[in-house]
This record gives C-alpha cells, sequence and structure tokens, in this order.
C-alpha cells in the first residue's frame, strides 16, 4: 500500500527534507512542483508516454531498494516543455550537483542518476532550484511536495 501526502514549503525545508529521509532506500518517491500564481495544472505523462504541452514543471525523485546486498543510485526526473536541454545547460542548472544524465529527450524530459549517499539537501535543493528555472510561469518562492510511502 501507497500512502500519499502533500505538504508545502518555503523557506524552512524541515518538513520536506524529513519526508525525504521517509522514502529512502526505496521506500517511496516524492513529486515537487513550484508554486505559481496562475491557476494552472501539473504537467502529466498521458498514456503514450508523452507529456501534456501546458503545465507546470514537475520534478520527481525516486528511491531504488537494495539489490543483492548494494544500495541502488536513485532517479531524479523532470517534466518540462523546453525540449531537450543538451549537456552545458544540463550542467549549468546542475550548479555542481555530481548527477549523471541518464536521458535528456524532446518530449519524455530529463533523467538525472542520483548517486548513493547524496544528501536529501542536495537533491532538494535540484528539484527546487530546476523546477523554478524551467517554469514556464511566474513561481513563487514556494514549493508543493507529494510523497508517497510504501507501507
Amino acid at each position: 500500500m501507497t500512502i500519499r501526502r502533500a505538504l508545502h514549503f518555503s523557506e524552512d525545508w524541515t518538513e520536506a527534507l524529513a519526508a525525504m529521509e521517509l522514502i529512502a532506500e526505496g521506500r517511496g518517491w516524492c513529486n515537487v512542483v513550484p508554486d505559481v500564481y496562475d491557476d494552472v495544472p501539473d504537467l502529466r505523462v498521458n498514456f503514450l508516454g508523452l507529456w501534456s504541452n501546458r503545465g507546470v514543471v514537475m520534478a520527481s525523485y525516486i528511491t531504488v531498494v537494495e539489490r543483492h546486498g548494494e544500495r541502488q543510485p536513485s532517479s531524479l526526473g523532470l517534466l518540462h516543455t523546453r525540449g531537450k536541454l543538451g549537456r552545458e545547460r544540463i550542467a549549468l542548472m546542475l550548479a555542481g550537483a555530481p548527477f549523471p544524465i541518464r536521458l535528456d529527450h524532446s518530449q519524455r524530459g530529463l533523467v538525472l542518476e542520483v548517486p548513493v549517499d547524496t544528501s536529501a539537501k542536495q537533491v532538494l535543493d535540484v528539484m527546487c532550484s530546476m523546477t523554478t528555472a524551467l517554469c514556464d510561469y511566474e513561481a513563487k518562492d514556494s514549493w508543493r511536495m507529494d510523497v508517497f510511502t510504501r507501507e
């Protein structure tokens, strides 16, 4: 069973970071969306695997269960409307975060690998900065996090 919980945060990231610790090591995932001034839905993937062309950018952090006693890298995906971003632009947006690119696709978005032992703060920093940078709408300085915990 998966339990969903939504929370909002801005300057104080304490609750968001605690939620990310709860989903560590394959116990769930979370989505981060910047709060915007317009009433716009989140970007969604349809059944064909293509995102809708209107909506607010979304970052998804998905943790992975150990395999054969070995911790596995997690993934960080970004649904956005900007098409293929390119390595140089992604590197600038990552601002030094060591997240290798798994996929940079014009219609499927961006998928990054999150190395084992990466802090929740570094992941959340990237999620918030990239969603704000790629947002097509005027963003507030706050975000919504939907946390999905596996029971």
